[in-house]
């Protein structure tokens, strides 16, 4: 996680215009270096899309009640809204 993870997290930040992580599990919280670049890349003024367990946990809930965090589940019956969703946020 610290290795791969972060690095990639924080390389996005500087070079990149939209952050993906995937995903904010229970494993990935074991590691407070993810949690910081996670939260640098909320502060970082980038566009982030990322996944994160659905499962209540303090501190995945902490993100999810951001204000510049938008929840949206993704199901079978609405997959294709949200990629075209997705697709048009990304664009703009």
């Amino acid at each position: 996680m610290d290795e791969v993870a972060v690095p990639a997290v924080r390389e996005a930040i500087r070079s990149c215009d939209i952050v993906v992580i995937d995903e904010i599990g229970k494993m990935e919280l074991f590691s407070p270096s993810f949690k910081e670049a996670v939260i640098e890349a909320l502060q970082s003024g980038k566009k982030v899309l990322g996944t994160i367990m659905l499962a209540p946990h303090p501190w995945a809930d902490g993100i999810k009640q951001r204000p510049e965090v938008e929840i949206v589940k993704v199901t079978r019956n609405n997959r294709n809204e949200v990629v075209k969703r997705m697709l048009e946020w990304l664009e703009s």
